[in-house]
């Protein structure tokens, strides 16, 4: 079982967490949400990263070719660990991280001293990891794919990781020119960008190529002809909720991102609401890796972002279908409407082998229902993290949900006591 233990990194003091198919994490601004977010995606992302590392020490004959894969890969893992989280001169001197992929599987970073820096980031790994990366020092690669597909069996783990940030809108707002900006920036200058962010820009640029004239119901089609039922289904849920959430529907005409409002009429993203454009590539993301029946790990920064509560409820349901291909889920979220409708999700799952499942159905989609056993979330603040679930209700503490309208309530309350009093 996957698992990760974090210890004074950022806002974060000491936490040990299971990795479970459907997490999310609550709580005030700078409480660590997003510090968690990045320390899993970072260590889910290794085994990629080793793969690439791999293949360039295959392909290529330069002066790192002498270096063993191990010390390429703990050379990609420092850089990549200072791109994710910044400096480590301003890092506690006891951060520590420590990720474990299977029980004999894990890798641990911390800081040291030495003689040229006060917080030298240390990396240890699991004998069991570092044999693995030996058997590859003399060993030619004939098929590069076969190559990633034994590392993905070796960390028991063939899923890839996409990471989506706050703030995303800003992508959508350039979107015309991110192509260019980013096709004339140098690796250096790539490299300034923080790890998450920069993926997540390649991976959107990569697959707008997929959206260029070719329409959602087109794509939906396809699927139809294809004969996998379950994948059509979930693609046309996807297609009602994504029209329901954008008022419109998604297009890439030319390289050009559209919303088509009604009766051919459009508007370009970049003039689009905020709400529009932030809610956009969390709904294509989920649609493409669905469309092309791959399963991901989806760490997804607050989907709540600038939309109407409706839109937040039809939002998290739209996330939920992503689960449905075997794909796994992170949220961070400061919305009681999320967790609200994460907690009916989970209650359907909940009755529904104790009521008629067609009329429950006709309540909430079964393709939305998450079952408890794989769900987790938690509740962080000052620097804890304290899972916020109830196992006898099986679902999210109401005082999660609750407890700001309750502090606004009785603001409420005490001012109608003081009207009632002056009078």
């Amino acid at each position: 079982m996957e698992r990760i233990e974090i210890n004074k990194l950022g806002p974060i003091e000491q936490c040990n967490l299971e990795i479970k198919d459907f997490m999310v994490f609550t709580g005030p601004q700078a409480s660590g949400k997003s510090t968690i977010a990045k320390s899993i995606f970072f260590f889910k992302n290794l085994k990629t990263m080793l793969w690439r590392e791999i293949s360039k020490k295959n392909l290529t004959d330069n002066e790192n070719t002498a270096l063993t894969v191990k010390q390429r890969f703990l050379k990609e893992i420092r850089s990549t660990f200072l791109q994710t989280f910044g400096s480590t001169w301003c890092m506690d001197n006891h951060m520590s991280i420590k990720y474990w992929y299977t029980d004999d599987i894990y890798v641990r970073i911390s800081l040291r001293k030495n003689s040229e820096l006060p917080n030298y980031i240390w990396i240890d790994m699991s004998k069991t990891l570092s044999d693995f990366l030996r058997t590859f020092d003399n060993k030619l690669i004939a098929d590069i794919q076969e190559t990633k597909k034994e590392i993905y069996d070796f960390f028991q783990d063939d899923m890839e990781v996409i990471y989506i940030p706050a703030g995303r809108n800003m992508m959508t707002l350039f979107s015309s020119q991110l192509m260019y900006w980013y096709s004339m920036m140098n690796d250096e200058q790539k490299k300034s960008l923080d790890y998450c962010t920069q993926s997540y820009l390649e991976k959107i640029l990569e697959m707008k190529t997929f959206f260029s004239n070719n329409d959602i119901k087109n794509i939906i089609i396809h699927e139809m002809m294809s004969s996998r039922k379950n994948n059509t289904d979930n693609l046309l849920k996807c297609s009602y909720l994504m029209e329901n959430i954008l008022n419109g529907q998604y297009q890439n005409i030319d390289g050009e991102e559209r919303l088509e409002i009604k009766n051919g009429k459009y508007v370009k993203i970049n003039f689009a609401s905020s709400g529009q454009q932030e809610a956009m590539w969390i709904l294509n993301v989920i649609f493409y890796y669905l469309a092309n029946n791959k399963k991901m790990y989806f760490i997804i920064e607050e989907p709540e972002s600038h939309l109407f509560p409706n839109a937040q409820k039809l939002i998290t349901e739209y996330i939920s279908l992503a689960k449905n291909n075997g794909s796994k889920i992170l949220l961070t979220t400061h919305s009681p409407y999320i967790l609200g409708t994460i907690n009916n999700l989970l209650y359907a799952n909940k009755i529904s082998s104790k009521v008629k499942q067609e009329k429950l159905e006709k309540i909430i989609d079964k393709k939305e229902w998450i079952a408890f056993d794989k769900f987790a979330a938690y509740y962080l603040e000052k620097g804890t993290v304290n899972t916020c679930t109830d196992e006898e209700f099986e679902s999210i503490n109401n005082e999660v949900i609750d407890d700001v309208s309750d502090v606004i309530n009785e603001d409420f309350d005490k001012m109608i006591s003081l009207k009632t009093y002056e009078n």
